[in-house]
């Protein structure tokens, strides 16, 4: 069961939108203001999470964040480069039918 936490302290901790560990979803805003793109994101992370394990998927994540600020890229760079937020990156638009929210 997934379950999503809004207006949540600890995405705005880190200055994020959403974070999501394992099946629990925290979102920065407040359950209105949660669009579709950010939802099918963060449950893309869920379903990653479900398939690959969630210490692997710990250590996957972080791994080629690190690997990627060891090149140089910035912190935008190096989050954008990892394999797991590309995937989710694509779930975002899938089966998209505008920009609606919620």
């Amino acid at each position: 069961m997934i379950k999503e936490h809004y207006n949540h302290w600890f995405p705005k901790l880190i200055n994020a939108r959403s974070v999501t560990i394992y099946n629990h979803i925290f979102y920065s805003l407040p359950e209105e203001l949660v669009y579709t793109r950010l939802r099918r994101h963060e449950m893309e992370h869920v379903k990653q999470y479900k398939r690959d394990g969630f210490f692997r998927f710990l250590l996957r994540y972080f791994y080629e964040y690190f690997i990627n600020r060891f090149k140089g890229v910035s912190h935008y760079e190096a989050y954008l480069n990892i394999s797991y937020e590309i995937e989710a990156r694509k779930a975002e638009s899938a089966n998209e039918g505008g920009g609606s929210r919620k």
